[in-house]
């Protein structure tokens, strides 16, 4: 009876397909599929806590405490209106903040979020953040000029963490133009973030320095 309740609950949280999506693909079926499913990021963090989360088709399970479980189900394009398509994805296990990091897929753009494992808690976050060498700070950020939210650093010692966006530019004295940061922030060390990679803008000054600086809790750009 059990197995039956399970399966009936899977089930009734998939979304409801309009129509079968088959598509035939000049490929060979199926090791390379396989492969490349096992190699996702995916299914690497769930091999590595498999007490914790398990993935079956569109729906994502994650242990909490007190015998509860988080459920994310996924809303794909031919399941859902545009506006909310959703793939959810678990890309990293953080244990000493107790933190699942989940990276969220939308029709344009992305998004992302921590959940709790002590109560479930959801905190929206612009993108999966990068843990400073101490795990003290993190920092958030999906830069595209297209559609990206922005920057954000979070404090990782509050409960829930706190958010705190940055909405202002770096201004060195002698840089040249600077419409947007550089896509790849990088921790320098436990308190300064560097930003690399191409500029999205051809006339960006590609060595104007884009440091920030974590102060008292604060971010300021560094000249």
């Amino acid at each position: 009876m059990r197995a039956i309740l399970a399966t009936l609950t899977l089930l009734l949280a998939m979304p409801v397909h309009a129509e079968s999506d088959v598509t035939i693909e000049n490929r060979t079926c199926c090791e390379d599929q396989r492969k490349s499913a096992a190699l996702s990021p995916e299914a690497a963090v769930l091999a590595s806590i498999p007490e914790q989360a398990v993935r079956m088709s569109g729906v994502l399970w994650l242990r909490l405490d007190d015998n509860r479980t988080a459920r994310i189900v996924d809303c794909i394009a031919y399941a859902c209106p545009v506006d909310s398509v959703r793939r959810h994805e678990l890309v990293a296990w953080w244990p000493k903040h107790r933190q699942y990091v989940i990276d969220v897929g939308l029709y344009e753009g992305r998004t992302a979020f921590l959940i709790s494992e002590r109560d479930g808690h959801l905190t929206p976050v612009f993108a999966p953040p990068l843990l400073s060498p101490s795990g003290r700070h993190a920092v958030a950020a999906d830069l595209s000029p297209a559609y990206g939210n922005g920057l954000q650093i979070i404090d990782m010692e509050t409960n829930p963490p706190t958010i705190l966006e940055v909405k202002t530019m770096p201004a060195c004295p002698g840089a040249g133009q600077q419409y947007a940061l550089r896509p790849n922030p990088v921790w320098l060390d436990d308190t300064r973030i560097g930003f690399e990679g191409e500029p999205f803008f051809t006339n960006d000054d590609p060595t104007a320095k884009q440091v920030l600086r974590i102060i008292d809790g604060k971010p300021e750009w560094e000249c």
